[in-house]
């Protein structure tokens, strides 16, 4: 999730795929002489961000290091580390790193393992991390490669009004399924609230990322992988995307923009989030932060919501025939391999990552309270917060529900596949392609791309990254 719209040129991302096919590094960490007074940070202007920079004061004063922080938009920040981490040239000593680009950063080297600065420290309190958040965005082959500092799963938001209005209720959740889902907005669209007639929901359709976001969580929901057998097993790149299960999902969310506002096809994530937040779409799911984002009328204004106080909230839709998986996603710090202060990184990282420095953000009230998207815990189940964020209870069980590794896997080359699969997504919305046909092709140009970058047949070791490796992990780290 990031706060203004970016697009990776393809040329871009298949460098980044290259790089990765072809990086054999080992995951040493290098002797570099370190400062003892400055960490530089680099990280995404996502919500986080806007708490971090006015609680860095405290860290600072707790340990006499100097924060030099920085933040770029989504697509500036990825050309930019991959761009340092090609040259090893990295400009900053701690970096905000995607759930999906994990696996390709810590395999190339651009970022170094953590185990080593994990491993015993009785400070960092590793088993009051959420399993399924550290599993999602953190490890890799065994390895910590990072620590969330916000972590997101997703959830639906409704307007309380607008199904009083239309005599309508949300079902109990195990009667909540994406036909009801969609019966539901049916209803809602062409509703006049509060003197406002109403879409029935909004989707995210600008390509490649934040469509390609939006639209995996329906279709993981609904039983779909993106390839034959990964993370878990011997990994098998074969693409699965063309399936009758990936057809319907699109099918539905084909459906989903025709009861959008038109404009919705060019929306990005935060575009989305906040035309709910203006007052006329009747429901939408989408990424956990936007509980505290839609409570506000625009971009860190400060300025309430029209709708802030009648947003209902409620776990996601479910598919009766597979299991249900919900969308882990977010940001974590991470070290560059060849950052100068790594020393003062990881005591950086420790301290914005632990309990104390995210409640510290919790409590910014700069703009309203505007920060929930914790890692830990214990932070779901501390009464201040729950006072200021009541929905945290929800949230917590939507990230227990979680498996980013399956609704958008940190494989090699993901940053070229996400290209092609927002591309024809988008195709689809505008009318220029049918499901079944948008799915064969991406099915077609995943397979070119995997055998182009020696990902299929797939030769390298497998790891069978499974959450009970991850929970070994863990208590390994102890």
């Amino acid at each position: 999730m990031a706060d203004h719209s970016g697009t990776v040129t393809r040329r871009t991302a298949m460098k980044a795929g290259l790089a990765t096919a072809l990086a054999a590094a080992p995951l040493a960490r290098p002797a570099i002489a370190a400062s003892k007074k400055v960490v530089r940070v680099l990280v995404v202007a996502d919500p986080f961000y806007y708490a971090l920079r006015e609680v860095t004061g405290q860290f600072e004063a707790e340990t006499g290091i100097t924060v030099e922080l920085e933040n770029l938009a989504y697509d500036a920040l990825q050309a930019r580390l991959v761009s340092s981490s090609i040259a090893r040239k990295p400009d900053a000593d701690v970096v905000t790193v995607d759930q999906m680009w994990t696996g390709q950063y810590l395999d190339s080297n651009w970022i170094m393992p953590l185990d080593a600065m994990m491993k015993g420290d009785k400070d960092l309190d590793l088993a009051d991390f959420i399993p399924e958040v550290l599993y999602s965005l953190n490890t890799w082959r065994g390895h910590f490669a990072t620590l969330p500092i916000a972590s997101y799963g997703q959830g639906v938001m409704y307007r309380k009004d607008a199904f009083a209005a239309q005599k309508l209720t949300m079902p109990d959740p195990a009667s909540f399924t994406w036909d009801a889902y969609l019966d539901l907005i049916k209803k809602l669209d062409g509703a006049t609230v509060g003197g406002k007639k109403l879409f029935g929901t909004v989707v995210a359709g600008s390509q490649p990322q934040p469509i390609v976001h939006m639209y995996t969580q329906l279709a993981a929901s609904m039983g779909v992988h993106w390839f034959k057998e990964f993370p878990e097993g011997k990994w098998d790149f074969t693409p699965t995307i063309n399936t009758p299960e990936n057809v319907a999902a699109l099918t539905m969310y084909e459906q989903l923009y025709k009861l959008s506002p038109p404009e919705a096809i060019n929306f990005n994530w935060f575009e989305a989030g906040m035309r709910f937040a203006h007052g006329d779409i009747g429901m939408f799911y989408w990424w956990t932060p936007y509980f505290y984002l839609t409570q506000r009328d625009g971009y860190m204004t400060g300025k309430p919501s029209p709708v802030g106080d009648q947003i209902g909230f409620a776990t996601l839709p479910h598919d009766p025939k597979h299991p249900q998986v919900i969308s882990a996603g977010g940001w974590s710090l991470g070290i560059p391999s060849y950052a100068p202060n790594q020393d003062n990184a990881w005591q950086f990282i420790k301290w914005a990552t632990s309990a104390k420095g995210q409640k510290a953000m919790a409590l910014v009230d700069k703009f309203g309270h505007q920060f929930s998207d914790f890692g830990r815990a214990s932070l779901y189940d501390d009464a201040d917060l729950q006072k200021l964020y009541p929905y945290l209870p929800l949230q917590l069980a939507l990230l227990k529900q979680s498996n980013g590794k399956i609704v958008r896997p940190p494989a090699p080359v993901y940053t070229t596949l996400e290209g092609i699969y927002g591309l024809n997504l988008n195709r689809v919305l505008a009318g220029n392609s049918s499901p079944s046909v948008a799915l064969s092709a991406t099915s077609d140009l995943f397979d070119n791309v995997l055998k182009g970058n020696y990902l299929l047949p797939y030769q390298l070791p497998s790891y069978d990254d499974t959450l009970d490796a991850t929970k070994k992990l863990i208590a390994s780290m102890a």
